[in-house]
């Protein structure tokens, strides 16, 4: 294996994981707040690249601005599930809660493919230029250099935000013990919406991410929830730093096993890395192991 082999397979890798994170992101922040799993999260990011191609290019914008648009209609979406579906009768079972993701999964799907999916699929316009530079003698196009940044900025910007402001730190009390925070006189439902915001707007940011590198589809993300769950898990569903780790981490997995092994083999092996750090650490890389002494 040359050197140039493996400077891409770890570019790809650290590509791959980091949408596999920055959707983890999104999943997690919603299970900690909420304890609900999001199977929806992934359709999100796919209606958002859907809205960008039929409408938001319409605009009379640059392209970043039609972007920017997409995204913030995203962040609008989550704040609509989060009214319609979510809060009605939000002392249900979590169970409850979790089902009415895969709903609107189903729904999502059926909505978009009646709507466009007969002529898919789509061509989704990049944000970035179509051209390659030179790092170090490895040729990386703009579009992997410009994601990658995206991702990077992103990823940070949430990590500090959550750990710095009063929002963020009014997220994290809800996130640890809701009744009590209510007691304390935080608005937990007001915290709730906030997250399906945020996590509307990351879905949205990783469907445009993701769409331009291939054909657009109404199929798009539903590789890319299988991972961000992964990632979840990996790193410690309680953990924003241990899903990003856990995203890096399956990203490059499964980036060598195709150069090792078989491209077709990469997410068997990927999930076989899932298994063996599960039997060693079941509550994630950097999740919390909590003991019960009886």
């Amino acid at each position: 294996m040359t050197a140039t082999l493996i400077y891409a397979a770890i570019i790809n890798g650290i590509l791959s994981g980091g949408l596999y994170a920055l959707l983890g992101l999104a999943i997690v922040l919603i299970f900690r707040t909420t304890t609900i799993a999001n199977f929806a999260q992934g359709e999100m990011g796919m209606l958002s690249a859907f809205l960008l191609i039929m409408y938001a290019t319409a605009l009379p914008l640059p392209l970043w601005g039609q972007w920017l648009a997409t995204v913030l209609i995203s962040g609008a979406v989550g704040a609509l599930i989060y009214w319609l579906i979510l809060r009605p009768n939000p002392q249900a079972e979590h169970l409850n809660m979790t089902i009415r993701t895969l709903a609107l999964y189903s729904l999502i799907f059926a909505v978009v493919s009646y709507r466009w999916g007969g002529n898919e699929p789509y061509t989704v316009p990049s944000l970035f230029p179509a051209h390659t530079v030179d790092i170090g003698g490895i040729f990386v196009s703009v579009e992997q250099v410009g994601s990658l940044s995206v991702m990077a900025i992103l990823g940070v910007a949430f990590l500090l935000f959550f750990r710095f402001t009063e929002t963020g730190l009014t997220m994290r009390a809800v996130a640890i013990n809701p009744d009590i925070a209510g007691l304390l006189g935080i608005n937990v439902g007001r915290v709730s919406l906030l997250v399906w915001v945020i996590a509307g707007f990351l879905g949205g940011v990783v469907g445009l991410l993701v769409a331009p590198q291939s054909f657009l589809d109404t199929t798009l993300m539903r590789p890319y929830i299988l991972k961000a769950f992964t990632a979840a898990v990996l790193g410690g569903l309680y953990s924003f730093p241990g899903v990003i780790l856990g995203g890096l981490l399956l990203g490059l997995a499964e980036s060598f096993a195709s150069i090792w092994i078989s491209p077709h083999l990469r997410e068997p092996f990927a999930f076989l890395v899932l298994l063996l750090i599960l039997l060693v650490r079941p509550e994630g890389i950097l999740g919390t192991r909590h003991r019960v002494r009886v």
